[in-house]
């Protein structure tokens, strides 16, 4: 996959290197942290997992005792969801004091989303970001990443392959799961033909694609099921069904005895109804309020995410806004039936 420089709608000044590079980089630290973005999804965890996976593989330095740690950028447990993933460790950033040699964010194009996570990358001798997103902010030392790829999953495996080091099924699980989730199971509007050539790696690699689809989307819990039935519950319409919005709340999920990442298909749920062209999920968190955005038709919802201080790509995107629910709907919802409109006028 062929790099690509920093989107010039960003400021950032981040040095820009290359694949080759980004193995150097690795081969001199021996200390290592990896932090995807808060409330990680499948492309996040998956990617942290296959990168350390290849930097502790003795291929890759031979003779080298690497250490290393990866991260959750808040307090808690990994996902649940993702725990059939072999070594699924992942520790609270807070309870880190190590002073890494590198900091590597994987899937996170700004440092507020590494949440907790800051303290360590601050300590670190040199910070390094891998990403996929249009919109990153240049926060990090040196900075690697392609917007065209469909994951960050992809750029990780790319890593793989160019490290001469053998690569191993849970190196392609790893990846694999960074694809799909990412790509909405190879539907959503980024997915591209690079993301089905390296997935088709993955499978001769021994990635069963009917087992991994199992796990993570038809193993859903009782409780998760009730969820989803509050959430059509609670859809509303505009522009005559063009535009959806729902919510979930944290006494939600206190209710029902579930975590945050049930909630992690909904919007793909709201997006999935005939005519609806932008779905919105209006989800509650302990640090605001969470806006999930989902769209099709040629909508980018990406872009006005970034209008709310967010980011993500064109079909899927999201912010945090610091306001009560209501209000937030009062103050989101105009805006995209707006940007429907212009849409759909052009």
């Amino acid at each position: 996959m062929t790099d690509i420089t920093i989107p010039q709608t960003t400021s950032a000044t981040t040095p820009i290197v290359d694949a080759p590079q980004v193995l150097e980089l690795c081969k001199s630290a021996e200390k290592i942290a990896i932090c995807g973005h808060i409330n990680p999804d499948g492309d996040a965890l998956g990617s942290a997992l296959a990168l350390r996976n290849l930097l502790e593989s003795p291929e890759f330095s031979p003779g080298v005792d690497r250490q290393v740690t990866l991260l959750l950028g808040q307090d808690g447990s990994a996902p649940e969801l993702y725990d059939f993933l072999p070594n699924y460790h992942f520790i609270a950033a807070r309870n880190y004091t190590d002073t890494p040699d590198l900091f590597i964010c994987v899937d996170c194009p700004t440092l507020k989303r590494i949440g907790s996570s800051r303290d360590a990358f601050e300590r670190a001798a040199a910070t390094l970001v891998i990403d996929h997103h249009a919109n990153y902010e240049g926060y990090a030392d040196y900075y690697y990443g392609n917007c065209r790829a469909a994951a960050t999953g992809n750029l990780i495996w790319g890593l793989i392959r160019l490290s001469g080091v053998t690569p191993t099924r849970n190196m392609a699980l790893f990846c694999y799961v960074a694809i799909l989730t990412d790509t909405g199971r190879f539907s959503f509007q980024n997915t591209n033909a690079q993301a089905f050539a390296d997935a088709t790696e993955m499978v001769r690699l021994g990635v069963s694609p009917s087992d991994v689809a199992e796990m993570v989307y038809e193993s859903k819990s009782m409780a998760a099921l009730k969820l989803e039935a509050r959430l059509i519950e609670r859809m509303r319409f505009a522009l005559d069904g063009q535009l959806v919005c729902s919510y979930v709340t944290e006494q939600d999920l206190y209710e029902l005895g579930i975590g945050r990442d049930a909630t992690e298909g909904l919007p793909s749920i709201l997006r999935s109804i005939a005519g609806v062209k932008v779905a919105v999920l209006l989800r509650e968190e302990t640090d605001g309020l969470r806006v999930n955005l989902r769209s099709r038709c040629g909508i980018n919802v990406a872009d006005f995410a970034c209008a709310f201080g967010g980011g993500g790509h064109a079909g899927a995107a999201g912010f945090t806004l610091d306001m009560p629910l209501v209000e937030a709907e009062r103050s989101v919802i105009p805006e995209l039936e707006a940007l429907i409109s212009r849409t759909s006028s052009t």
